[in-house]
C-alpha cells in the first residue's frame, strides 16, 4: 500500500475516559505525535472525581484535532458508545485512558486495512507494568491470537485498545448493547460476523497494568453463561437488524 494512500485516510481515535488523570498525557501524547492535521482525538468524558476534566480540557483547547464530548450513558460501554458514534473519519481506532502506543502505529493500520480490504484490524501489543516497563511476551504469543468465530466466542482474545475500524464497520458495531459487558468482545465478534478481519504482528501498543486497571475477581460459570447467552441473543437481533 502506498504511502499517499495512507496519508490520504483520516483518523479518528475514539477514547473513553472515567478518573484516569495520572496516565492521561503519557497516551494522549502519544497519539497526537501520530495524527495527522485532519486527524481527530474524541474523548468521551464520564463524570470523574479526579482531574480529568481540567486535563483534557487543556487539551482541547491547545489542539483543534481534540475534541471533548460529556457522556450521558454511564459505564464502559455507554462512554465507548458516545465516543465512536462522535467519530467523523475514515478509520477508527479504539483508546483506552492508561495505555501508550507505540511510534508507526496509526500508519501501520490504516496500511493494514487498506491493503486487506478487511473492516477491523487487530494488532500485537505487550503489558508494561505502571511505570511502563515490558512485563509479558506479546500477546498473540501469549494467547495464540487468531481469527474464528467459535474460539472467540467461548474464549475471547479480542482488544479494543488492538483495534482500528472503517466507517462501514461502524455501521454494523453501533450502537453496542449495554447488556453485553465486553465492548471489545461485541466489537470483534460482529466483524467476524458480519465483515472480515485482519491481524497486524507489530506490536503497537503498550498494554498498562496498574492497580487500577487490573481486577482480581473470578468470574462464575453462571455468569460466564449469561454473558455468552446475552452477546448471542444481541448478535442474532444485529443479524436481523442488517437483513431489512
Amino acid at each position: 500500500m502506498g504511502k499517499a494512500s495512507v496519508m490520504a485516510k483520516t483518523v479518528s481515535v475514539g477514547m473513553a475516559v472515567y478518573n484516569g488523570e495520572k496516565y492521561l498525557p503519557a497516551q494522549i501524547d502519544s497519539i497526537l505525535k501520530q495524527l495527522k492535521d485532519d486527524d481527530e482525538l474524541v474523548i468521551s468524558y464520564d463524570q470523574s472525581i479526579d482531574g480529568t476534566k481540567a486535563l483534557i480540557d487543556a487539551y482541547a483547547e491547545n489542539d483543534s484535532r481534540v475534541r471533548v464530548i460529556e457522556n450521558d450513558r454511564p459505564g464502559i460501554v455507554g462512554n465507548f458508545n458516545n465516543a465512536l458514534k462522535h467519530c467523523r473519519k475514515d478509520i477508527i481506532f479504539i483508546s483506552d485512558q492508561d495505555d501508550e502506543w507505540a511510534p508507526g502505529k496509526r500508519d501501520k493500520m490504516v496500511a493494514a486495512l487498506e491493503s486487506s480490504h478487511a473492516d477491523l484490524a487487530i494488532h500485537n501489543a505487550v503489558h508494561v507494568d505502571a511505570n511502563g516497563n515490558p512485563i509479558s511476551k506479546s500477546l498473540f504469543e501469549m494467547y495464540n491470537i487468531h481469527s474464528g468465530v467459535w474460539r472467540n466466542f467461548t474464549r475471547p482474545r479480542y482488544s479494543g485498545c488492538c483495534m482500528a475500524f472503517t466507517t462501514k464497520a461502524k455501521k454494523l458495531i453501533l450502537p453496542m448493547p449495554e447488556s453485553v459487558i465486553n465492548y471489545d468482545h461485541w466489537v470483534g465478534m460482529v466483524c467476524e460476523l458480519f465483515g472480515s478481519v485482519v491481524f497486524v504482528d507489530d506490536v503497537l501498543l503498550h498494554h498498562r497494568l496498574h492497580g487500577g486497571n487490573v481486577t482480581t475477581s473470578r468470574r462464575t460459570i453462571r455468569i460466564v453463561a449469561q454473558q455468552r447467552f446475552n452477546l448471542l441473543r444481541e448478535l442474532m437481533k444485529r443479524k436481523r437488524q442488517l437483513q431489512k
